[in-house]
């Protein structure tokens, strides 16, 4: 290579690192950001400890940015529920105990609850898995059931077979 190919080469490589160093800080609005990561060779073990430890690094803040924000969400979810519940709170002194009017203001008559248990009571009513005042549906369906569970050869025995007939009676 040429004196001039290699001084070439280093120009464009400061000039890759300075528009790099740009592109890092420009998203983060004045930020200092680390400067990317340059590739080491592959015997030079010192850069490549050196690069191990700013990922590391790198991730560590990562991780302490995340549970930042986690921790100022909590901080803004409780701060919400608190006031809710002193909401709440405050709906319910308003109430004395005694008076159903106003727990009735509050939380409602039941009115859903009640068709909402009057509708299950009637689908229990109709409810209908066999036919009606007819026994032999089901006493037909027992001894089909009974005797496809019996081997050959106790199907063959006619002591077995009479109960079903007797259910049938």
């Amino acid at each position: 290579m040429t004196v001039r190919t290699v001084w070439t080469r280093r120009v464009l490589a400061l000039a890759a690192a300075v528009c790099a160093g740009a592109l890092y800080a420009a998203p983060t609005a004045g930020a200092v950001a680390p400067p990317p990561p340059a590739e080491c060779a592959q015997d030079d073990k010192k850069c490549q400890e050196e690069q191990k430890q700013r990922e590391q690094e790198a991730k560590r803040e990562k991780g302490e940015k995340d549970a930042d924000s986690g921790r100022e969400q909590v901080d803004k979810d409780s701060k919400a529920a608190k006031k809710d519940i002193a909401k709440a709170q405050d709906q319910v002194d308003s109430c004395p105990p005694q008076s159903k009017e106003c727990m009735n203001n509050l939380v409602g008559a039941g009115e859903e609850q009640r068709q909402g248990i009057e509708d299950t009571q009637q689908k229990l009513e109709n409810f209908r898995p066999e036919p009606q005042n007819n026994a032999d549906a089901a006493v037909d369906d027992a001894c089909k059931g009974f005797a496809a569970t019996l081997p050959p050869s106790a199907a063959q025995d006619e002591s077995l077979t009479d109960i079903c007939e007797l259910m049938a009676k």
